[in-house]
């Protein structure tokens, strides 16, 4: 998919979490070596570029990639993983003690947690986190989809809070583990929806949120003595003094960051990492180019086509649409063959030799077959497809980036030809979230992220059609993959449960709610060249920037000299694999 299309998450949470290894017992501190680098050097300030100011820092309420970032940064969870064994590491929480049942979550607080101003973290404060989740007329749809399985939590003592559970569900103990905890103390009286829109009550994370122009830019400060760098799988991490986002339209920040005023770059087009990146700053080194290969989960993108719309509802138009994408013409002249084309909704599921669904080929002459059988057999007046009522077959595409209008009018151009009208409307971020929120639109370019532990429930389950502010964009309905999603919650085992989501991937692949874009099979970075950074670069199931890198105080030095003399510095593998760099 381009990158940095309009992005939303999977709910459950600002990482990635698993469950397989609670199963019984108590979830408490790995024994591995911690990922951070005892070497790593805290202090400097990051310069970052986003397109677009979150609407709202509030990740219950929001949740944008941008918005995630920030709150995870802010508000801790009740524990975190080791990114790469994938084991609980204890945060707020010292440990969560699991039932044989697997229905009861006794939640022990860690005595080191503490809020900003230095108050305790306590049992309180997690129920009211609970409840302000479950209030209905709080906006966190998304989230209550999650915590919604469990039962109001029961507070034991000062330093055990107790969740249960009807609904024994392989994704509870991720949820429960990934909450991220708010102060009661801070937020109880005020507006949820509206209060902590553009800032964020000090929290228990390394950084505080201490300035915010809205639409400019927002800065965020890491705390002096923060409670959690006592532990040792923290060591090493969040090394940023300062982390400051500044909003810029992507060719300008390019251009920016060429020049030296942002430090990494990651909205990268296909075209630009081709044809933009052979200028002087990157022969000589002064900024790094890398294809980063690891485990992190793959998500999809394309165009949501809202079946809530009379146009969208007849799966022959959805189809025919789809087959109005000339995918392997816009890889080729305008993605430069870095991307192949989707074919699944989970596309993490498939090992490389795997082939998901058959690719839905560009064929106009089907299309306008389909669109026949659908009804619209004549031409009108005006050289548009129209049905017996005389309504015209027309709909509009909302998205967000200016680069999307390249392939974007070819898809427009191809659909005009058979008669099919398209209009495209370029939005705000915050004007085209709003209308996904209300489901007001025909069709919308959207990328979603993936979590290591797929959930289909949250997109594809139809109860959550109607929710404001869920998920299921398309409004998608289909009874056999609401059964099928009805039989996940138990099924720990992965390869089972994959096998099943793979049958429900077929099924939503043949009814077509999206038009499928396409995907590479690693993440692409351009940075400065002052960096320490695992030698793996990436951890192996994220990317791990804000967490585990650090400005190196001598390449920094020899970064500005270099540049200054015009000189060269030693450069970097441009394709970095993770299993060979681990030594696996």
């Amino acid at each position: 998919m381009p990158s940095k299309t309009v992005v939303r998450k999977s709910f459950v949470l600002g990482f990635v979490l698993i469950f397989a290894l609670y199963l019984f017992g108590q979830v408490a501190a790995s024994p591995n070596e911690p990922f951070g680098d005892p070497k790593a050097v805290r202090g400097g300030v990051l310069n970052l570029h986003t397109s677009e100011f979150p609407k709202s820092f509030n990740y219950y309420i929001n949740t944008s990639v941008d918005a995630s970032q920030v709150f995870n940064l802010v508000y801790e969870s009740l524990m975190e993983l080791d990114p790469n064994t994938l084991e609980y590491q204890p945060v707020i929480a010292e440990s969560i003690t699991v039932s044989a049942n697997k229905k009861e979550f006794t939640v022990k607080i860690n005595p080191l947690a503490r809020w900003a101003d230095g108050k305790p973290i306590t049992v309180e404060d997690i129920k009211f986190t609970y409840d302000t989740i479950m209030n209905s007329k709080n906006l966190a749809t998304v989230a209550r989809i999650y915590y919604g399985r469990f039962n109001p939590p029961k507070i034991i003592d000062r330093s055990t809070i107790v969740f249960t559970t009807n609904t024994v569900h392989y994704k509870n103990m991720e949820a429960l583990a990934g909450l991220n905890i708010l102060p009661k103390h801070l937020f109880e009286g005020k507006d949820f929806n509206k209060s902590f829109n553009m800032s964020l009550p000090g929290g228990s994370g390394p950084y505080e949120l201490t300035e915010v122009k809205e639409g400019r830019y927002y800065t965020l400060q890491r705390k002096k003595n923060y409670w959690a760098d006592q532990m040792s799988h923290r060591r090493g991490t969040y090394n940023f003094e300062t982390i400051k986002f500044k909003v810029m339209n992507r060719d300008m920040a390019f251009e920016a960051f060429k020049k030296g005023e942002f430090d990494i770059f990651d909205e990268i087009t296909a075209k630009r990492w081709v044809t933009e990146t052979n200028t002087e700053p990157f022969k000589k080194n002064w900024i790094i180019k890398q294809k980063i290969y690891n485990y992190a989960p793959r998500g999809f993108g394309g165009i949501a086509l809202n079946t809530r719309r009379p146009i969208f509802k007849d799966v022959r138009i959805r189809k025919a649409i789809n087959h109005l994408l000339d995918r392997q013409t816009i890889l080729k002249r305008i993605m430069f063959d870095q991307y192949r084309p989707l074919t699944s909704y989970f596309p993490s599921l498939y090992s490389s030799a795997e082939k998901p669904n058959q690719l839905i080929e560009y064929n106009p002459a089907l299309a306008k077959q389909l669109l026949q059988e659908a009804g619209f057999n004549r031409l009108g007046k005006d050289g548009y497809l129209v049905n017996a009522k005389g309504e015209r077959l027309e709909f509009t595409i909302s998205y967000t980036i200016e680069d999307s209008e390249k392939y974007l009018t070819i898809f427009t151009e191809a659909c005009k030809r058979i008669g099919v009208k398209v209009n495209l409307e370029r939005l705000s971020w915050a004007t085209l979230i709003k209308k996904m929120d209300e489901y007001d639109f025909d069709g919308v370019e959207i990328a979603w992220s993936a979590a290591l532990f797929t959930d289909p429930e949250q997109l594809w389950h139809s109860k959550h059609l109607a929710a404001a502010g869920g998920s299921n964009l398309p409004g998608y309905s289909n009874p056999k993959v609401d059964q099928l999603i009805a039989t996940l919650p138990p099924m720990f085992d992965v390869n089972k449960r994959n096998e099943i989501i793979k049958q429900i991937d077929s099924l939503i692949y043949q009814d077509y709610p999206y038009v499928l874009y396409w995907e590479a099979g690693y993440s692409r970075i351009l940075y400065k060249n002052i960096f320490g950074m695992p030698k793996t670069v990436f951890p192996k199931y994220s990317s791990g920037i804000l967490k585990y890198w650090w400005i190196d105080p001598v390449k920094a030095e020899r970064y500005s000299e270099a540049v200054r003399k015009k000189q060269s510095l030693p450069g970097k593998p441009e394709e970095v694999y993770f299993d060979q760099q681990a030594g696996k």
